[in-house]
């Protein structure tokens, strides 16, 4: 915030709560715990200072989340959303932390990993060490603390980073939040890949630098500038050398053209050393992970580790000065090691994702701020949260009981006389109740079109939204042009075999018929004339298919225009589209494109 006010929210969730629900902000499913203090010391050497706050975050956690500890050990009473009363634990599932803050709550010292053994010149090793449980860390503090006061910080601190390479911080808030087995959570168990830091951030500050010392500055960005504009997707017209304070989105975006951009200016060693890691960071991502998709990931990190030299060989890797740095002790980079561990025991990545949690700070922090008059800011942000959350319970419990009278809402939609509703398939599509704006529906172009090729004749009117079994198309009502003959279209959009194509299409697909209701003519279709002089054209599309879960995802347009000032070599976006939907071979990165 500003005004040097600044304010460290900690936030809690449900991690039985469905990550599509969990993870968007609008449907409030993170909720502020606490405001975490950020001190400033006096009378302290300047290099105890991160030691001391560091103990303060720990101390804070230990009692705030003590009601929780205490629930895990020993159980307790819930009703659940029904209000069927179980018998609940609430072990630690994840903390969601960039690097080094996760260093920092797991307890070890800088250049040490916080999921691993590994420490700085293990960084740029092939192989994962050892992960790191939690008697890597409680097991020296017990013995240090028996030989050194732990308030004799200079000393404790010393002994701790040089003999067991940790930050100094005697009592980790996790040390003692056990489940009744009183066994306590490993580091690498409870604090999971995060994706936006250890992903994207680690791709512009790491992959972005070799590409742009690869390629060259002008070089680059001239590439970049000349990235055919697509729609949903930003533009670099001046390149990407100069950018600063860029966010997540940035990163994708960069990623989805750097592979192209640098290829031809770097030798091939080099763009598959970039490919790798795109690939890992891509199929991480998945929402869903088979065992084939670790050992894909696997493959493709070996791949990275046989041809990392030629960064090192061609200087590609520099440091603030311009001058090489001839080693990968990258943190970020050896977190990738640990990508298939964590998704074996935390499921899919993309849940663990600090998107959400950096809007809340917008949310919690920044805006309520504003309703302050600047004095005891803190308390007055807690007030207007809790009133806040107290009007959004109200109106959730007022839809709710205006929606549903009587019964569970499941009962009250079972009872609607309908054998094509799947009851199940229709509350997890059905909007939030009480959220802070409505959920933007998304359009189902599979069920409001028609399926192409025709099961019935077609008449004379043209179906604006159609599908196949793979992915559904939509044209806007009014077409762009409304009349153009076929020969002068073909002769605008550079298509030489336009009459060709339009013919088989009405060979193979339509039978006379169906042919002279489409063109109102009585003539038999031959070999070489079209039953029609005009066509209409549409220079956009909106198309529409399924991730690899079966999700229907939001439709993207496609241009298509001939040459004109604004585009004189036209427009022509790119699209790959599958031809048949098989199970057991999803299309992944490292697999190819086939359609």
């Amino acid at each position: 915030m500003s005004g040097d006010r600044v304010a460290h929210p900690l936030l809690i969730t449900a991690a039985n709560i469905d990550s599509e629900v969990r993870m968007k902000a609008s449907y409030n499913s993170l909720l502020l715990l606490a405001l975490l203090p950020v001190p400033k010391f006096v009378g302290v050497q300047k290099a105890l200072h991160g030691v001391l706050e560091n103990r303060l975050t720990h101390a804070c956690l230990d009692l705030i989340c003590e009601p929780l500890k205490t629930v895990a050990r020993h159980g307790t009473w819930m009703s659940d959303h029904v209000g069927d009363v179980r018998y609940c634990y609430t072990p630690i599932v994840g903390y969601i932390a960039d690097t080094p803050e996760a260093a920092a709550l797991v307890g070890v010292s800088g250049k040490t990993s916080h999921l691993t053994r590994a420490f700085g010149p293990h960084f740029g090793d092939d192989f994962q060490h050892p992960l790191r449980t939690a008697s890597d860390v409680l097991s020296p503090l017990l013995s240090l603390s028996s030989s050194i006061d732990p308030w004799d910080l200079a000393l404790y601190t010393k002994e701790a980073r040089n003999l067991y390479r940790l930050n100094g911080v005697d009592m980790p808030f996790w040390r003692n939040w056990t489940l009744p087995n009183g066994i306590p959570p490993d580091p690498h168990q409870i604090f999971p890949i995060e994706i936006l830091h250890h992903f994207h951030k680690c791709f512009w500050d790491h992959d972005v630098k070799w590409c742009i010392r690869a390629v060259g500055e002008d070089e680059i960005n001239f590439r970049f500038a000349l990235l055919q504009p697509r729609c949903g997707y930003r533009r670099f017209p001046a390149g990407i050398s100069a950018l600063k304070q860029v966010t997540g989105r940035e990163h994708r975006n960069v990623q989805r053209y750097i592979l192209g951009v640098i290829a031809g200016a770097v030798p091939l060693e080099f763009v598959v050393c970039i490919r790798a890691l795109l690939d890992i960071r891509y199929l991480a991502q998945m929402r869903r992970v088979t065992m084939e998709v670790l050992n894909e990931i696997e493959v493709a990190l070996r791949t990275f580790h046989t041809f990392k030299n030629t960064i090192i060989t061609n200087r590609y890797r520099v440091g603030k000065a311009k001058k090489p740095i001839l080693h990968f002790e990258i943190p970020k980079l050896k977190l990738l090691q640990s990508v298939v561990a964590c998704i074996q025991w935390s499921g899919s990545l993309p849940q663990w994702s600090a998107d959400s949690t950096e809007h809340s700070h917008s949310k919690f922090v920044k805006k309520p701020k504003l309703k302050t008059n600047g004095m005891e800011y803190y308390s007055q942000i807690c007030r207007h949260l809790d009133r806040e959350e107290k009007v959004r319970m109200f109106d959730t419990a007022t839809a709710t009981h205006e929606s549903v009278s009587a019964g569970s809402l499941h009962d009250a939609v079972s009872d609607i006389d309908d054998p094509a509703l799947d009851v199940d398939e229709w509350l997890a599509g059905a909007p939030a109740v009480g959220s802070d704006r409505p959920g933007r529906r998304i359009p189902d172009f599979f069920s409001e079109g028609v399926t192409a090729p025709p099961s019935k004749p077609l008449t004379s009117s043209i179906p604006h939204t159609f599908s196949t079994t793979t992915t559904g198309f939509h044209l806007n009502i009014k077409p762009d042009v409304t009349r153009a003959e076929v020969g002068v279209v073909a002769g605008d959009f550079n298509i030489p075999n336009l009459h060709v194509s339009i013919r088989d299409f009405l060979s193979h697909y339509l039978n006379d018929q169906e042919t002279r209701k489409i063109s109102g003519r009585q003539g038999p279709l031959d070999g070489t004339l079209l039953p029609f002089n005009e066509v209409r054209v549409w220079h956009s599309v909106q198309v529409q298919n399924f991730n690899c879960d079966g999700v229907l995802r939001p439709p993207q347009r496609l241009f298509a225009l001939p040459p004109s000032d604004d585009w004189p070599f036209g427009r022509c976006d790119t699209a790959i589209f599958r031809e048949s939907v098989d199970p057991s071979s999803p299309q992944r990165p490292g697999r190819g494109l086939k359609g």
